[in-house]
């Protein structure tokens, strides 16, 4: 009874207490150790971007299973394709294929033999030798940007995302892709300017220096130096980006360290809209972590209380608990009992016996 009791409250909390919280953002899972072509081991990190999961400990491949890619909407959003194998091997809904854009190479591996000497193994590689054939798509599943899926026909080369005019929320995390091929660096990294801000301070004369300075300082957020061959970067949008606006139009600009700050422009890359949404979880994620653990103990903690109540007030009235005419408690015992003396007295004046009359003599 008081289990049922303590159960039946908290059946509406359960779900909210051992849900795993899924939330936007970007989150790092366990490193794993990850060894090259060329047998150097590296540490690698998993991360979570918006409940998809990249350079994963790579899975065994086999010819009957299908692994699901990442494909990506026009403002960069993710969203996971899964493939299904159907009859006489033919795959739905594949994850694509590039042809030649991204040649590989054939790389060198010492192996080691079962009589205990070494043999070079020579392997596909790509990207210089860093890693095996098909490796990277695994440990990268997002769809890779090719001139083919350049925007507006190629007049924003390298970029393939995310789309002009496209809205990119607050506390969410977008692709932001390129062909790597484009540049000649080994290093890119991903400026953002405020469009307002270019708009109304850009000189009117044709001064490319008052013009680059004026494109630095509407620079409101620069990446550090990424990888140009992993073709994207992971962008998440920032609250304090937009301010007290509602939305902040942005130029989304790739820079390599051999272009001066003269050759940048905005008239070919992304223009696209911040949107104002709820606050960073991301940034707030120690705050969650407690309220879940609040919830988690002072649930239980109330529902305690709340029995703990009841039960005091059910033994601290149980002599004199009445409402109106009825008794719910405390003197139905006596009552029944007063009932029954009562009958008793009733048969004996009628002079009938009754076991539950009681006589007594005096003298």
């Amino acid at each position: 009874m008081y289990l049922s009791l303590f159960l039946v409250p908290l059946l509406p909390f359960l779900p909210l207490i051992s849900a795993e919280a899924k939330t936007p953002g970007i989150y790092p899972l366990r490193p794993w150790t990850r060894t090259a072509p060329n047998g150097a081991k590296a540490v690698v990190t998993p991360i979570v971007v918006e409940g998809i999961t990249l350079s994963p400990r790579p899975p065994v491949v086999t010819a009957t299973i299908a692994h699901p890619w990442i494909s990506l909407k026009p403002n960069g959003a993710p969203v996971t394709i899964k493939p299904k194998i159907k009859k006489y091997g033919f795959v739905e809904r594949a994850s694509p294929t590039y042809g030649t854009w991204f040649p590989e190479e054939t790389g060198a591996m010492a192996v080691e033999k079962e009589d205990g000497t070494e043999a070079v193994q020579k392997l596909p590689t790509v990207m210089g030798g860093k890693y095996y054939k098909g490796e990277f798509e695994r440990l990268n599943p997002v769809i890779r940007c090719t001139p083919e899926r350049y925007l507006d026909q190629g007049n924003m080369a390298p970029f393939c995302s995310p789309k002009s005019l496209t809205e990119l929320q607050a506390s969410h995390a977008y692709f932001v892709t390129w062909y790597p091929h484009y540049f000649n660096d080994t290093k890119v990294r991903i400026n953002l300017l405020d469009y307002d801000v270019l708009s109304f301070e850009s000189p009117t004369s044709n001064d490319p220096e008052a013009e680059a300075r004026n494109m630095k300082e509407s620079a409101f957020y620069t990446s550090e130096w990424i990888d140009n061959e992993l073709g994207y970067y992971v962008l998440e949008v920032d609250n304090k980006w937009i301010g007290k606006h509602f939305s902040k139009s942005v130029y989304i600009q790739i820079e390599s360290p051999k272009e001066a700050m003269e050759d940048l422009d905005v008239q070919n890359v992304p223009l696209v809209k911040f949107l104002k949404g709820p606050k960073a979880i991301k940034d707030d994620k120690a705050r969650y972590d407690n309220q879940t653990w609040e919830m988690a103990v002072g649930v239980p903690l109330g529902v305690f209380a709340f029995i703990g109540l009841i039960v005091a007030f059910h033994f601290c009235t149980r002599s004199s608990r009445r409402i109106g005419k009825f008794s719910i408690g405390g003197h139905r015992g006596r009552l029944r009992r007063t009932r029954k003396q009562r009958r008793g007295y009733e048969k004996l004046e009628e002079g009938g016996p009754s076991k539950d009359a009681e006589i007594t003599t005096v003298g």
